[in-house]
């Protein structure tokens, strides 16, 4: 029984002595850092002599991602040029539209200076004429008509003269010689009636020529002014609308050009913008090359 004890109680004394060395074994390592590190780097080349399994590969989503930008790129690419197209047969058919309107402007000038010209030359040729017909009127017509008007009241008054002379002598004739009354009374009335139709003759042709000198030559001579004017207004009226006309004509052609101008401008800008387009995707590729 007292052997059974003791070697309990030397049992449980290397137990406790075990223990011990083992906790200051421990506090050891604790204590000493280069000794940790140094373990941890045996730790880590023993897990790398280990053979280690593979990650599966995953699929290249940046390969994806970029042939699906390129598809993108060369579609808006395509929609540009295309678009572009479009604009740019448009432009042309304007251009060519356009065109047409500056030769159709340049006719248009052109007739209208030709039917001007001839507007004008019609103006004045009727301005000459109405003119010339003033002078002949003024020069030899009127003055013409009055000498005759005037020489024929001059006759008339020299008949009544005469007509009185005629009926002196027949009254002084018949006054000494006796006849009979009834002979002498017929001769003696119709000299009365020459001189009196004679008389009246005569103050027709004064109020006659009073009219003709008061009243129609001054009538006449202002009527053939009146008509010099008129042509004369309308020959200026006629310059004036050639020289509007004219001007609008020029006008219109000069916006006719313009708009040429304008769509070839438009035209040019678009080919370059195309262009420049072009050799920046050429560019990109070479440099995706």
């Amino acid at each position: 029984m007292h052997i059974k004890i003791t070697t309990v109680v030397r049992l449980m004394a290397v137990a406790v002595l075990v223990i011990g060395l083992t906790g200051c074994a421990t506090s050891d390592r604790k204590a000493d850092p280069v000794v940790t590190g140094a373990e941890a780097r045996a730790s880590a080349e023993a897990r790398a002599e280990k053979p280690v399994k593979q990650a599966e590969p995953e699929p290249d989503k940046t390969a994806e991602d970029t042939k699906e930008k390129e598809a993108k790129e060369k579609e808006k690419q395509a929609e540009e040029e295309a678009k572009d197209a479009r604009q740019c047969a448009k432009l042309e058919r304007d251009l060519v539209i356009a065109r047409e309107k500056v030769t159709r402007a340049e006719m248009a000038q052109a007739h209208s200076e030709a039917q001007h010209a001839v507007a004008l030359a019609k103006a004045q040729k009727e301005l000459d004429l109405e003119a010339e017909r003033s002078r002949i009127f003024t020069e030899r017509s009127a003055p013409n008509r009055i000498e005759r008007s005037r020489l024929d009241l001059v006759r008339a008054e020299d008949r009544v003269k005469e007509a009185e002379e005629e009926l002196k002598q027949l009254e002084m004739m018949y006054a000494e010689e006796d006849f009979a009354d009834q002979t002498k009374e017929i001769v003696l009335e119709r000299g009365r009636r020459r001189l009196e139709r004679s008389r009246r003759d005569l103050g027709l042709r004064r109020e006659s020529f009073a009219i003709l000198t008061e009243k129609t030559i001054p009538l006449e001579t202002a009527e053939h002014e009146l008509r010099v004017e008129q042509k004369t207004q309308d020959r200026e009226k006629a310059g004036r609308e050639a020289e509007a006309s004219q001007l609008d004509k020029k006008i219109g052609l000069m916006s006719a050009e313009a708009e040429v101008a304008r769509l070839e401008a438009e035209i040019a800008a678009l080919h370059e913008k195309m262009e420049k387009r072009r050799k920046e995707h050429e560019k990109k590729a070479s440099e995706k090359e």
